[in-house]
Parts: C-alpha cells; sequence; structure tokens
C-alpha cells in the first residue's frame, strides 16, 4: 500500500499582531513512508534553520529534492478583517468556556488556533500535491478508491496536554478535505498525527528548513527576525524545487472564524456573551 508521513512545521511565533511583518509561514514535507529511516539519517546531520548556513540551506533543499514527493509552503497573511474578527471571537469563546466551567482553556486563544489553521492548510497542500505527484500504482478499494494510507508528524507547536487533545480532535475533523479527495477518487485510511520534536524526528528538519525558506522569500526586509539565509538566496533554492514539480507555494489571505471551526459550540457561547 502507498504509505505518506508528513512532516509539518511554522516558520514564525503565530502573534496576534500584524506590526513588523503580518506574515506567518508553515511548511509541510511528504515523503515515501518506506524511506524515512533513510531520510532520518540524511536529515540528523543537518542544523537547525535558525542555525544553519547558506551551504546547509542549499544541501536541505537537495535532500528534499531527492527525497520528497512534495513540499509545500503556506504563507497566510494576517493583515484582514478576518484575522480582527477571529481575535474578537476567541475572547467571546474564552469568556463563555469560563461562565461555564470557571476553566481557562488556552486552546481557545487565537493564537493556538492559528498554529491549528496553518499546520491543517500546510499538511493538506503537501498531501494533495503529493497524491498528485506519486504516479505509483495504488490499492483499490471495493467501492472503486484508490488508497493512501498517511501519518502527519507536526513540530511540537502545541503546548499542553489540554491544547494538544483539542488540537488532534480538531485535526481529525478538518485537516484534509475528505471531499475533494473521493472527487478525485482516492481515500485516506490509517490518518493519524503525532506531535514531538526535531531532536526526537529529525525528519522534522526537513519541515523547518521548508518553512524558513518560504519565510525569507517572502519578508523583503526581515528587520529584527534574523535569517540565515537572504531573499534572494531563498527564492533561487525554491526554484530548484518548483522545476522538479516538488514545491506548491500557496500565499493566502487569513479567512477562516471561530463558526466555522467550533460550529454549535461558537454558537453557545455567543448566547452567552449576551446574557
Amino acid at each position: 500500500m502507498n504509505r505518506l508521513t508528513i512532516l509539518v512545521d511554522i516558520a514564525s511565533r503565530a502573534m496576534l499582531s500584524t506590526i513588523g511583518s503580518p506574515r506567518t509561514v508553515a511548511g509541510a514535507v511528504a515523503i515515501d513512508t518506506s524511506a524515512i529511516y533513510d531520510i532520518r539519517a540524511e536529515a540528523s546531520r543537518l542544523p537547525k534553520w535558525g542555525d544553519c548556513t547558506p551551504d546547509n540551506a542549499a544541501h536541505a533543499v537537495d535532500l528534499l529534492t531527492s527525497q520528497a514527493v512534495s513540499v509545500a509552503i503556506v504563507s497566510l497573511n494576517r493583515e484582514t478583517d478576518a484575522w480582527q474578527r477571529f481575535i474578537k471571537d476567541a475572547n467571546i469563546l474564552h469568556e463563555a468556556i469560563i461562565l461555564d466551567s470557571k476553566l481557562v482553556a488556552g486552546w481557545a486563544k487565537a493564537a493556538n488556533l492559528l498554529k491549528f489553521v496553518l499546520l491543517s492548510s500546510a499538511c493538506a497542500a503537501a498531501t494533495g500535491h503529493a497524491i498528485g505527484a506519486d504516479r505509483r500504482p495504488r490499492i483499490v478499494s471495493p467501492q472503486g478508491y484508490q488508497l493512501v494510507e498517511c501519518a502527519t508528524i507536526c513540530d511540537n507547536e502545541i503546548e499542553g496536554k489540554e491544547n494538544l487533545e483539542i488540537f488532534k480532535s480538531l485535526w481529525g475533523e478538518q485537516h484534509i478535505p475528505k471531499a475533494k479527495l473521493a472527487r478525485l477518487g482516492v481515500q485516506m485510511i490509517s490518518e493519524s498525527v503525532a506531535v514531538t520534536t526535531d531532536d526526537e524526528e529529525p525528519c522534522l528538519l526537513l519541515a523547518d528548513y521548508a518553512a524558513g525558506l518560504g519565510l525569507a522569500s517572502v519578508l523583503d526586509a526581515p528587520g529584527r527576525l534574523p535569517l540565515p539565509v537572504t531573499q534572494h538566496r531563498a527564492k533561487d533554492l525554491l526554484l530548484i524545487l518548483k522545476s522538479r514539480n516538488k514545491l506548491v507555494f500557496q500565499e493566502e489571505d487569513f479567512d477562516s472564524s471561530y463558526d466555522e471551526i467550533f460550529k454549535d459550540v461558537m454558537a453557545k457561547a455567543r448566547e452567552l456573551g449576551d446574557r
């Protein structure tokens, strides 16, 4: 059976303010699960993105070019009305939880939900591109769907046991558009998500580099944010991946909402807030 492992990381802090830069960038790398042990040995020799040299970045791109099935970078612009509403709705939900249960729920905060939105968007982009790029024969279900097994590993962006449990719950419902996959004749099976560090899973360094290069490529003036490669060099390295049909780069305006994510829970929160 065709098996994919998706590795996902965020390049910059998920900040509420858009001062300095409104961009938050995530990178996701899809690899053939059967090759993960060999790739892990290579990736473990790389320093973290923030400590790398231009030569390290070039080596990482060589590794991505030769080993990745697909690489996705999602650059999210938070300078939108939807982002401002997102922050306000975060306060509505958070206050409602306190009123209803007397608990302080960190998972309901906008910064944590932004991480979920960004990680899931990058994962979906990498998965979709990988399915389109992987031409190997697949097992077909009795219903006629091509079966693909997918496991996702996220860098430790989600902190706290309760936050992680909510993250995994939301992930299972929303991270891959099942209806779209069905239209393509594909069914994902045995989906799982794990959250760990690049010390535990060195392959996450590949997602770290993808996200870092994506961030460097969209920042004309990084200011106080140190970047190991210039914008020009980052664009050149990403062009290598693009020329090999490995890369999908999505620049999006933030347009998610708490109503979309939480549905009935958010409706109840608004009712409590109106009392």
